[in-house]
């Protein structure tokens, strides 16, 4: 994304050249500098409200316009705007101090009524900026709908650029050999392993392991793809399968929700006080507070967001515009002689409640007499907290990861999914 230039920047940068001259030559600018720190240091309170504004302002201002909670990575000029700003502020500490002074000035805040709400201020600007710097820097998580702050970390860290040459969260594919059955495993987040570190730890990588080398299996997944985009990235692939596992999530017919009325994601929506929905989008710690503590962890927007998906699949009119597009799957596999199978991921934390959507999906591809692995029944049948990804985020677990591989295993050797 294109940098604009920044103001504010050119601001820091010029009065920090000013200062680096009068260290050089303190008889051209010392009058107007020694005039402006001396002013202030007689109002200690006010001196002290400029230095939280400069320090605080500066970093804020920086954070917000080159740092946003999607983040990205620091450039020359920024390093050069944050050595600027630390420069000036030592520059306010200590240009042209004298003796006695901070003496002077702590009788002066000691008798001051405002001394307090100054200490006050400080403490929550540092724990703030603290906590600001550990969730930007350290707290790297996921959450199940991955639009907050510590999502976008994720990705960073874990997604974003960690592709192969074909764009996919994938090892290269083996090149075809007489012998090699291609598997590839098309979906969304849940195929390409969202919230799993380890590429290894996915479902794609354990079933190859498990597989040998006679199998190859490839990921056609990105966080984000729904059943309108999957049948053209599977035409797409330069190598042909041999068979495809559709992994399929109840979310998977979001493109026909996006933007109305039923849109399940509109029970995460930010505030609509522009303010504080600036706040939220611009600061790791406020959207913490207010996605992962409020929303996500409230039991009814979680139930009225797979409400909201499960209604989609009683809904005629809707229903039957993702039927014919999960039937041209089908047929397109059929008629290049592909063994397609499909995988049913439920809401893993609301398995009863997704089991409306589940039986409309299953009893589809029943008709179409293609094998259906439901991971409902397998994943009610091992409870354990490593079924999701973290309390935030119930995308497949590491347990779940290993559940999903044996069954596809036990799909392709033809024994029953336990």
């Amino acid at each position: 994304m294109p940098r604009e230039e920044n103001p504010l920047a050119a601001v820091v940068a010029v009065v920090c050249m000013v200062t680096l001259l009068d260290a050089a030559d303190k008889r051209r600018f010392r009058p107007a500098l020694g005039w402006i720190a001396r002013w202030l240091r007689a109002r200690p309170v006010l001196y002290w409200l400029t230095l939280l504004i400069v320090v605080f302002g500066g970093l804020a201002l920086w954070t917000v316009d080159r740092q946003p909670t999607y983040g990205r990575w620091l450039v020359a000029d920024e390093y050069c705007y944050l050595a600027c700003l630390v420069w000036i502020v030592l520059y306010l500490l200590f240009y042209d101090l004298k003796p006695g002074q901070l003496r002077s000035m702590g009788i002066k805040l000691a008798k001051s009524p405002f001394t307090g709400i100054l200490i006050t201020l400080t403490t929550l600007l540092i724990l703030f900026t603290g906590l600001e710097t550990y969730l930007r820097l350290f707290y790297i998580t996921t959450d199940s709908y991955g639009f907050t702050a510590m999502n976008y970390h994720w990705y960073a860290n874990f997604y974003w650029g960690k592709y192969n040459s074909l764009g996919f969260r994938d090892y290269e594919p083996i090149p075809d050999r007489p012998g090699l059955t291609r598997i590839a495993i098309l979906g969304d987040s849940f195929a390409m392993g969202h919230g799993i570190d380890n590429i290894d730890d996915t479902f794609p990588q354990l079933l190859e392991r498990a597989l040998g080398a006679d199998y190859d299996v490839n990921v056609i997944a990105h966080s984000g793809w729904d059943t309108d985009i999957q049948l053209f990235q599977l035409q797409s692939y330069p190598l042909k399968p041999d068979i495809v596992f559709l992994s399929y999530y109840l979310n998977d017919i979001d493109y026909l929700l996006t933007a109305t009325d039923a849109d399940p994601d509109r029970n995460f929506d930010t505030p609509n006080n522009p303010a504080l929905s600036w706040f939220i989008l611009n600061f790791f710690v406020p959207n913490f507070a207010y996605y992962n503590l409020m929303q996500f962890t409230s039991a009814a927007r979680s139930t009225n967001f797979v409400a909201d998906l499960t209604a989609a699949y009683t809904d005629d009119a809707l229903w039957s515009q993702q039927a014919q597009r999960l039937f041209e799957i089908v047929v397109w596999c059929r008629e290049n002689d592909i063994d397609l199978r499909v995988l049913l991921w439920p809401h893993i934390r609301e398995l009863d409640a997704s089991q409306a959507a589940i039986d409309q999906l299953r009893g589809f591809f029943e008709v179409q007499q293609i094998p259906v692995i439901d991971m409902t029944p397998i994943l009610r049948d091992n409870p354990s907290p490593g079924l999701i990804v973290n309390r935030f985020d119930t995308h497949p677990g590491l347990d779940a990861q290993r559940l999903a591989a044996a069954a596809l295993y036990n799909s392709i050797m033809g024994t029953r999914a336990d």
